[in-house]
């Protein structure tokens, strides 16, 4: 073959590696500088192709997307690779047309309402069972799942949901699991924002409503009231001709309890739930916590039958089941659809919210694992990436800024060096006085508690100061929480957890403050209190007299010493000695400061009144005239509080 063929030839195998795309395996960002290496283009070029194709940021530490990436890369010949990942992952069964021919299942009863109105009591009237003297301050502090058979033998499972708005995601993870939800409403308190939310709460999760109204043999108690104020909240109770039930019930004395089981069952038959109970089991983490048998999470199953010895995948982590028990502590042998269980045996905690699903076998539970992982990963670059191109365009700005800074001090003929420095600090002072914040480090009992907690102090604070949770975990506190306290200056907030002496003298060496509590409003409302202390107080000016002066007069001190004073006349209020005084010349302050001297003749005095002449000395100031106008004032400091 002649050189002039080997040419053509070279040619036509390029060409036709243009209409067969390259494959190219691209990773999920990439900066422009490597993105042309791996093209194989010189940066330069490659930087100048990009603005043709109108990317507006094309430095070379600039970083792209894998969608951006693979677009360029598809302009250069190149197929990128996809991901199939997501093919390992274990997805939900779709829901079945017909679910009739499956048997009914119990249904899922949530009880909401607002703080103290009852609802703890109500379902101990329900399973029999005193479990109000053990949660702290009379509110349940998270999501408790338990299953009681009625009279008729039908079986109810019920979720008594957190009754204080800090648990707000808690309690609308408890809506969207949930088939009914009785609002609980205490007939002397009626209608309150706990209650609103839930109300919103369930018609978002488009869940049907039994209005419980509680607290009826209280002699206080308005049942109008409450079924008006509820009319006005969008709920069509039928007194007033809607078709939402409401039952008159005493969580305390038990009237009307029978009535309002008869109307949860009578509605359950009505709605007919029915789910599948073989196949691909399905649930939802509803609380996680570790125990002596180690970490352990209750998961109501709402798909298949659960057993011992099943594999199952819940978010970032999988167990295979050792035991099962009831919220009796019993040991249950199946699982099966509408039944809350507390399940053992996890590689890592799951998070109360997390979607259980069973696995085949330990080596497909491993597989979704690692690829949830990876996937949960690019997800944090993905949300970091923006992030970190604002970074590097804020750090090449930075550089811009002291190239400047040092050109002007070289032509002031200062040292740019030190130019740069105080740039640099009075920019950190202006940034630190802007908000100040307060470090801290969540401690709970369980993770549902823990994700209520950060919730709820995350957004406390103004634009003045602010909280930052550094980190948070279940369990007890441990002294690498404290040096981690120590080393940052945060606090510990301890929730619902049993104190440890030696945990808490180790505190106290380290410098750091545990704040501990069993009820969660607490909590939160002493985290407003270390907010507060750093508010700047609220000063208030108060003028309390105005003087005119009328004359300047020269006293004439030891030798040929002379002293200017202003001889006065007070036109309103009264003129203190130890008060602060603003001088005022054709509406401009020249003068703020002390008195130096306040005379009446020649006499020392305190206090000057309306209509009264005296002689005034100023603080390092002789510079007065007549008619400067004199105001005497009280600065005013009150602490101030969120």
């Amino acid at each position: 073959m002649s050189a002039k063929e080997a040419k053509k030839a070279k040619k036509a195998a390029k060409r036709q590696a243009r209409k067969e795309l390259i494959p190219i395996f691209l990773p999920q960002f990439i900066s422009v500088e490597n993105l042309a290496s791996v093209l194989g283009v010189r940066v330069e070029k490659f930087a100048t192709q990009l603005k043709e194709m109108g990317f507006t940021e094309t430095s070379n530490d600039h970083v792209l997307g894998a969608e951006e990436a693979g677009l360029i890369a598809g302009e250069y010949g190149y197929e990128p690779v996809i991901d199939k990942g997501h093919e390992i992952d274990l997805k939900q069964m779709p829901v079945p047309e017909d679910k009739s021919v499956f048997p009914a299942r119990p249904p899922v009863v949530t009880i909401m309402g607002h703080v103290d109105h009852g609802k703890t009591t109500l379902l101990d009237w329900l399973r029999k069972s005193s479990i109000v003297a053990s949660e702290h301050g009379g509110i349940t502090q998270h999501i408790g799942a338990f299953s009681v058979t009625m009279p008729t033998d039908k079986v109810i499972t019920f979720l008594d949901t957190p009754g204080h708005a800090a648990f707000l995601s808690m309690r609308e993870r408890g809506a969207n699991v949930t088939d009914i939800v009785i609002l609980v409403v205490a007939a002397d308190d009626s209608v309150k924002p706990q209650t609103i939310e839930a109300i919103k709460h369930a018609k978002a999760a488009n869940v049907p409503i039994i209005v419980a109204i509680n607290k009826i043999d209280k002699a206080d108690s308005d049942v109008e009231k409450v079924q008006g104020d509820l009319a006005r909240y969008g709920v069509d109770v039928e007194h007033l001709g809607g078709d939402t039930q409401t039952v008159c019930v005493s969580g305390k004395t038990g009237q009307g309890m029978e009535d309002l089981e008869e109307s949860v069952i009578a509605l359950s038959e009505i709605l007919d739930h029915r789910a599948e109970p073989e196949g691909q089991v399905e649930g939802w983490v509803l609380e996680a916590t570790t125990k002596k048998k180690g970490r352990v999470a209750t998961v109501l199953v709402t798909r298949g039958t659960l057993k011992p010895g099943d594999i199952v995948v819940a978010g970032n982590t999988w167990t295979k089941v050792k035991t099962m028990t009831n919220e009796h502590g019993g040991e249950v042998s199946s699982a099966p659809p509408g039944t809350p269980v507390e399940i053992d045996g996890w590689r890592d905690q799951p998070d109360a919210g997390d979607l259980a699903i069973s696995a085949p076998t330990e080596d497909r539970a491993k597989q979704v694992v690692e690829y949830r992982v990876e996937k949960s990963e690019r997800i944090k670059q993905a949300a970091d990436m923006e992030a970190i191109n604002e970074s590097r365009r804020a750090a090449r700005e930075k550089e811009e800024l002291e190239d400047e800074i040092r050109r002007a001090a070289q032509a002031r003929g200062e040292d740019p060096d030190q130019a740069v420095a105080d740039a640099a600090k009075k920019a950190n002072d202006s940034q630190q006085a802007k908000i100040k914040e307060i470090k801290l480090i969540v401690k709970a009992d369980v993770s549902g508690s823990v994700e209520a907690i950060v919730d709820s102090v995350s957004t406390l604070g103004n634009h003045e100061v602010k909280t930052k949770v550094l980190r948070s975990s279940f369990g007890a506190v441990s002294e690498f929480d404290i040096d981690h306290a120590a080393a940052s200056g945060a606090y510990i907030l301890a929730f619902n957890l049993p104190s440890d002496p030696q945990i808490y003298q180790y505190a106290r060496a380290k410098n750091v403050t545990i704040l501990a509590h069993n009820v969660i409003y607490h909590l939160v409302d002493n985290v407003c209190d270390k907010l507060s202390e750093l508010l700047p107080p609220k000063i208030t000016i108060t003028v309390t007299g105005e003087a005119e002066i009328l004359q300047v007069f020269q006293i004439k001190l030891k030798g040929r010493n002379y002293k200017p004073v202003a001889g006065c006349r007070v036109k309103t209020g009264v003129v203190e000695r130890n008060k602060k005084v603003r001088v005022f010349r054709n509406k401009e302050v020249m003068f703020d400061g002390n008195l130096d001297s306040l005379k009446n003749v020649k006499k020392d005095v305190l206090v000057m009144k309306k209509d009264t002449d005296c002689g005034m000395g100023f603080d390092g100031w002789r510079d007065f005239k007549e008619g400067d106008l004199i105001q005497c004032y009280e600065v005013i400091e009150e602490k101030r509080t969120l």
